[in-house]
């Protein structure tokens, strides 16, 4: 692929301070070397995508197969057919229905319950661990919300500002909050001296905080300002529109979608517009 002799033969060794500058180095040249020739999408500004790589994860882009093919990596793919494997070349590797990518799961059918539902598992993990803090008598109730809020629920949001969620989504996020509110706040007790549950309209009433929804939208809707006001690949990628239209059937909501039905509760309609203007 045009890699120097030099740096093939150099052996890599563990912990070595160079071992990430010579992996970049040998990685920029086989991408160069690939796409020479090759023909991506063009973007609303003209220019052309061909490739995204994040370290050793390549997506190769193209609007057709013969544009595919002009690469000099090919992957070849049969539409309609359960195959349990990709071809490149003379190599076969694995194909999966869902891998995780940079902390975050992707699978096949582009949602993100499954992604909702390990946040919350990890979330859960996160918190019983600290169960005795939690159950101390020796913290105040201040100092557990605290806790909850800066170590717990980040673990459940992470890259949440990416989530196109739903309202089954939000429920489940909503009752891993709860159970967590009832523990920090603790039963009362009646008027017969029996303790109940507190309900969800008196956990608010004393937690008196954004819930885990709220605050997800808060932050998707900050991002998304980012994003539209960005006027690299990000902005160029979220603006495109392609040239091919939607599948028949109920249309499933994009991540823009949630978005802008967000701001609508804000009486926001024209949202890219009201993202550029940082006065508002």
């Amino acid at each position: 692929m045009g890699i120097p002799e030099k740096l093939v033969r150099m052996k890599r060794a563990q912990g070595d301070t160079l071992s990430s500058s010579l992996f970049n180095i040998a990685l920029e040249s086989v991408i160069r070397k690939a796409l020479i020739q090759a023909k991506g999408i063009k973007m609303n500004n003209n220019n052309e995508l061909t490739a995204v790589a994040y370290a050793d994860d390549i997506v190769l882009i193209a609007e057709s197969e013969d544009d595919l093919r002009n690469t000099s990596i090919t992957v070849l793919i049969q539409r309609n057919l359960n195959i349990s494997y990709l071809k490149v070349d003379d190599y076969k590797f694995e194909r999966v229905q869902s891998f995780k990518y940079l902390g975050a799961e992707i699978n096949e059918n582009a949602n993100r319950h499954e992604e909702v539902k390990k946040r919350i598992k990890v979330a859960n993990i996160c918190y019983y661990s600290l169960i005795p803090l939690f159950k101390s008598r020796l913290l105040s109730i201040k100092s557990k919300i605290t806790l909850y809020k800066v170590i717990v629920k980040p673990v459940a949001q992470y890259a949440c500002s990416t989530w196109a969620t739903t309202k089954s989504d939000g429920g489940k996020l909503g009752v891993f909050e709860r159970n967590i509110l009832r523990k920090i706040f603790c039963p009362m007790r009646n008027n017969d001296g029996e303790y109940e549950v507190r309900g969800n309209r008196e956990l608010d009433d004393l937690y008196k905080k954004p819930t885990i929804v709220g605050s997800l939208k808060s932050t998707r809707t900050s991002w998304a300002g980012h994003v539209w006001r960005s006027e690299g690949m990000i902005g160029s990628i979220t603006k495109w529109k392609p040239g091919i239209k939607r599948p028949r059937r109920r249309p499933r909501q994009r991540w823009v979608d949630r978005v802008k039905e967000d701001l609508k509760l804000l009486n926001v309609r024209n949202t890219e517009e009201y993202a550029n203007d940082r006065e508002e």
